[in-house]
Order: structure tokens, then sequence, then C-alpha cells
């Protein structure tokens, strides 16, 4: 048996309704749904991520996630005027890429306007280095294109995976032409600027100089000090 789309019965799946009283119509409410449903896919949000927004963030009674939480919020009412990026720093299941994902998740269901992006910095690494070793894979412009252009960027997990000397390259590459374009970028890495112990490694270690430096000028950092929240709940 076939499935149905199913039709709005207010509009019929026009999209738009009649003005009582008037030889008018107006947009109908499904059209906005259907622009946040598509507005969602384009930005490439995981499914693991659909839940995430600020109502649903619990800050634990911890000031450093309270003031996290409170940054992302203002951070979202100043949207599209915002010009610098954000960095947040802090340990696994501290609840960053909740609050990165809750910003383009919000401004989304705020209808607030921008083109918005989810990228995985491990992912992107490795299809970057799929580009060079096979013709099938998209071509490093291909892949790099969307990144470029997207109004609003969340690079997660940055210095997950050490990058080679070249794609390191192409890495500062694209942060440096979001830079110039004024494209901000809400990062998120686990890896703070200071060590506590001299076996830890820093970000700058994992990303190198020249991209930390760059960080230092299109980003206010944020650090979240907090412990796993998926050790004793399961889920972030």
């Amino acid at each position: 048996m076939e499935d149905r789309a199913v039709v709005c019965i207010t509009c019929n799946g026009s999209g738009w309704k009649p003005v009582d009283g008037a030889l008018q119509a107006r947009p109908c409410e499904c059209q906005g749904e259907l622009r946040r449903r598509n507005r969602t896919a384009a930005a490439a949000i995981p499914k693991r991520y659909y839940h995430c927004r600020l109502s649903n963030f619990r800050d634990r009674g911890n000031v450093s996630i309270s003031s996290a939480k409170r940054r992302i919020a203002e951070y979202i009412a100043g949207w599209p005027q915002q010009e610098m990026g954000l960095l947040l720093i802090g340990g696994c299941g501290a609840g960053k890429t909740h609050l990165a994902v809750s910003a383009l998740h919000e401004i989304i269901d705020l209808d607030k306007p921008g083109k918005l992006l989810f990228c995985n910095f491990q992912d992107l690494i490795q299809e970057l280095h799929a580009s060079f070793s096979s013709d099938e894979t998209p071509s490093k412009s291909e892949l790099v294109r969307p990144i470029l252009e997207a109004d609003l960027l969340v690079l997660d997990e940055l210095g997950s995976q050490k990058p080679t000397a070249f794609v390191q390259d192409m890495l500062y590459y694209i942060v440096n032409s979001r830079y110039n374009d004024v494209k901000p970028t809400i990062f998120t890495t686990n890896y703070p600027d200071d060590s506590r112990r001299e076996s830890d490694e820093r970000l700058e270690q994992r990303i190198g100089e020249r991209l930390r430096s760059r960080l230092h000028e299109m980003t206010e950092r944020v650090i979240i000090d907090a412990d796993d929240y998926r050790k004793s709940v399961g889920r972030i």
C-alpha cells in the first residue's frame, strides 16, 4: 500500500489561506513548520541532537554551565548581528555540543535568517583525506563550499583528531576564510589552552599554532568546568 502525503486541512496543501472578508491570502501556518524542517535538514544536524534546546539543558547547579547557557542565550538573541564566534571548552559530557546545537535549533525555531551548518571535525578531516585518494568522492572544493558559505557554522569536537600538515593548511584556509568574510563559527573542544598535567595535550598541540592563533581573534572563550553528564544520566 502506498504512503500518502499528509495534506494540511487548512490550506489543502496550497500553502496559503484566505483572509476573512478580503480577496487576499496569507501564508498558512503549516509553511512555518515545513520551513523549519527544511532548514534543520539543510543544517545537517545529526538525529542524535534533534532534541537539543536551551529549555531542556540542565545546568546541574554548576556556575560555569549556567554561565555558558546564558552566553548561548545571549548569542541567539543577538543573531544575526553577531560577528564573533564562540569557543566552548570543556571535558567529555560537559554539554558543549548540546549548547552549540541549541544555537542552531533556536535560530531556526525563531525563524531568524541565515544559512546554518553543523560539522564534526573528525568527519571533516576524514572526508578531506578521502577526497585526495579517490576520484569518486566529492572534490575538496565541493566539501569546503558549504562550510565557507554558512552564515553560522558549528564545528564540533575541534582537535579530536590530529590533522596532517596538508589538512591542517586546509583547515586554516577554511577558518581564515570565514574570519575574513565575517562569518562566525561556534567551536567545541575537549582540549584546554592550559593543561593541568604536563602529560595532557593542549588545544594548540592538537590543531597547530596558526589555527589556534586565529581562533583567539575570531572567538570568545566559554569554559565549562563540569563532570561527564552522560555517566549519571546516559544522555546529553
